[in-house]
């Protein structure tokens, strides 16, 4: 809201780029989200491999330069794990763009309310300098 230093315009324009920045903040957000579906899909698919896996068959994890043998056991249960963090970082994810959607709503309104108290100002302003 305007201060008494500044007008409804300059108060406006303020607004204006608060709210700039949080598209840009929810942009990202969406970005980040969408890395996290892709992670989950390519786990799923390994977890795919996995189920598939013939009995007594040998698993290789890439440690740095090298490949090192690793049990099926302990690989599944690394996927099984990486697919439940994922899901939470979903769910953490989807949480904060509502969040974030609701405060651009809000700041939304804040912002036509203030756009027309800008847009009586000029008015009023146009009004007492033709009279």
């Amino acid at each position: 809201m305007p201060t008494e230093k500044e007008g409804p315009q300059q108060a406006f324009d303020k607004e204006l780029e608060k709210f700039k920045t949080l598209q840009e903040i929810v942009q990202k957000s969406y970005e980040a989200r969408m890395g996290l579906v892709s992670q989950q899909q390519e786990t799923e698919m390994v977890k795919e491999e996995f189920d598939t896996l013939e009995e007594g068959a040998t698993i290789f994890k890439l440690v740095g330069p090298v490949m090192v043998k690793q049990q099926v056991d302990d690989a599944k249960g690394n996927v099984e794990k990486r697919l439940e963090y994922i899901k939470g970082e979903l769910e953490r994810s989807d949480d904060l763009i509502k969040s974030q959607e609701k405060d651009m709503t809000e700041k939304q309104q804040v912002l036509m309310k203030m756009q027309q108290a800008v847009q009586e100002a000029q008015q009023s302003a146009a009004a007492a300098g033709a009279a």
